[in-house]
């Protein structure tokens, strides 16, 4: 396995570092007896000789791990793709990690490293079968994930552009989408719908692949308000000759409900979790799929 860089290594050391010195933290507080000198030398004691200890175990991790969830075409009933989900030690939450490591500057430095690992895990996958990778509008125009790119088998990447950054410049991302494009890669937007991926801002950067927010997913089938949403990204989507997938699916009548707005794809627990292995989708065998 890749051991991870220099910066990842010493963003997580840092982030072990922080976790112990808040237990510490809490300590002095239950403990009540220490005054706030005492206090004070002891948390710079234990930082100067925590973080090194960390460092020197961190040195020894490897890559982020990477799960795969199948999307599934809804009509055709068949496994598309697979996006490739990085984990990371301890259970640690995967947006946490790339939340925190975005406050220490870090972000790219860390989609890099899932970059990485994920492009390794698209042998696994069976032939004519995509890998959808996520990339923030910073991380894709990093000049380390161009070079990662540079030799990645682009005809079977789905490029999955989030909203881990904003948009600096539309069209320098168009220019540089375009680029990748020609060379046979798929450029998708994520959690279109809410945040900056607005219907006029999809039109705008024309994707080949619209994913809709999982937040406007969830309780759609009871939400007159999201239901409009997902029409509305669905029509945009036709609109530019886009593929539609709604994430997050987890309910029987959430389908049904999407399959009849024209969905084209789904993804969600409801046909597969995040796995090591490369999986089938199950795929629910009622209803409007049955018709």
């Amino acid at each position: 396995m890749t051991t991870t860089n220099s910066s990842q290594t010493a963003w997580l050391a840092a982030m072990c570092t922080d976790a112990a010195l808040l237990a510490a933290e809490r300590a002095i507080e239950e403990a009540g007896t220490i005054d706030e000198y005492s206090a004070e030398r002891l948390r710079l004691s234990l930082r100067s000789s925590l973080e090194p200890a960390v460092l020197e175990v961190l040195q020894k991790m490897s890559s982020p791990q990477i799960v795969l969830q199948p999307i599934v075409h809804l009509e055709g009933r068949t496994v598309i793709g697979y996006e490739a989900l990085a984990r990371f030690g301890a259970g640690s939450d995967t947006a946490d990690a790339f939340r925190r490591a975005a406050e220490r500057g870090m972000q790219v430095d860390l989609e890099v490293a899932a970059l990485n690992a994920a492009l390794g895990r698209l042998p696994d996958l069976p032939p004519k079968v995509f890998l959808g990778v996520n990339l923030s509008s910073e991380a894709l125009l990093d000049l380390r994930v161009a070079e990662i790119l540079r030799d990645a088998d682009k005809s079977r990447l789905v490029i999955e552009l989030t909203q881990q950054a904003q948009i600096s410049d539309v069209a320098q991302i168009k220019q540089r989408f375009r680029e990748l494009q020609t060379e046979g890669a798929v450029f998708c937007l994520d959690g279109a719908g809410v945040g900056f991926l607005t219907g006029a801002r999809v039109l705008e950067l024309e994707p080949e692949m619209v994913k809709i927010s999982r937040s406007i997913i969830d309780g759609c089938v009871e939400d007159p308000g999201k239901q409009a949403s997902i029409r509305e990204m669905v029509s945009v989507a036709r609109r530019i000759g886009a593929v539609s997938v709604a994430i997050g699916v987890e309910e029987i009548a959430e389908r049904d409900l999407l399959l009849a707005f024209g969905l084209d794809a789904v993804q969600g627990h409801l046909f597969g979790e995040p796995s090591i292995d490369v999986i089938d989708a199950t795929i629910p065998g009622d209803t409007l799929l049955n018709v």
